[in-house]
């Protein structure tokens, strides 16, 4: 379905609404897993990133407020107030930066595999393949991505969901995953000085594997939150909500049922 903000889809029924926020150069499809375990209990939204899927191009400059508005107006669409929030990397960014800006509309946030005060190197790493993707409008170097993404993921079942995010990789829009990946990339510290803000209770969700968004992160987060909770699993990386769910969606289910 299709708003002028967003492409999404709902599913499920019930009182408390989830909203999924994928990371940059996925779709609203990365969320199956958590679908198909939560849509029996929950009201899902899933939707698609502005210069993702379905959904319009971010503006050339895009701005973290630019997505988070998107989400805004797609709620509004649904004429929906009320939501607990689930973010993924990039994804995580918006959760955080639309519960800021819309405190009424959020109960509950979860940022998965969010990234924080990143180094110097790290930052200019980051920042250098946003650039190189705008200025070729070619997505290189997704072995290299996927090897991050996915550690010690080798089994044949593992491997054929792998299949499945290069996929989604290779056709993304080169410029519409660029805007979103320099936003991306200049976003780690935005949140300095603002978590005491969060007046929610908040789950960051991260494993140890994940070399870029790391515990530590999430841990250095969670002290800087009010009601902020940190948990990171063991042997995962930065795509454990899609590998696996089996692991992730418990956590996040409990969380979200000790609030209600």
């Amino acid at each position: 379905m299709l708003c002028k903000a967003a492409n999404y889809s709902l599913y499920g029924q019930g009182d408390t609404t989830l909203v999924f926020i994928h990371g940059v150069g996925m779709n609203q499809y990365v969320w199956q897993p958590q679908i198909d375990y939560f849509s029996d209990t929950y009201r899902i939204v899933v939707y698609d990133l502005l210069g993702h899927g379905g959904s319009p191009m971010p503006s050339e400059d895009a701005s973290l407020e630019e997505y988070s508005d998107q989400l805004a107006a797609l709620l509004e669409h649904l004429g929906i107030n009320d939501v607990s929030l689930i973010g993924h990397s990039t994804g995580a960014l918006i959760s955080i930066e639309f519960t800021l800006r819309y405190p009424d509309k959020v109960t509950r946030l979860i940022p998965l595999n969010i990234v924080y005060k990143r180094d110097d190197q790290q930052s200019r790493s980051v920042l250098a393949r946003a650039n190189q993707v705008l200025e070729q409008e070619q997505i290189t170097g997704i072995d290299t991505t996927l090897d991050r993404w996915f550690s010690n993921k080798t089994d044949q079942s593992s491997l054929e969901r792998i299949a499945v995010i290069r996929d989604y990789l290779s056709q993304v829009n080169p410029v519409g995953y660029g805007r979103t990946y320099k936003m991306f990339a200049q976003s780690d510290k935005v949140f300095v000085g603002r978590l005491d803000q969060l007046d929610v209770p908040v789950l960051y969700l991260t494993g140890d594997d994940d070399p870029n968004s790391t515990p530590w992160m999430s841990e250095q987060m969670a002290q800087e939150t009010p009601q902020g909770e940190v948990f990171s699993i063991a042997q995962e990386a930065h795509m454990m909500a899609y590998i696996s769910p089996e692991k992730v969606n418990p956590i996040i289910d409990r969380f979200i049922q000790a609030q209600i």
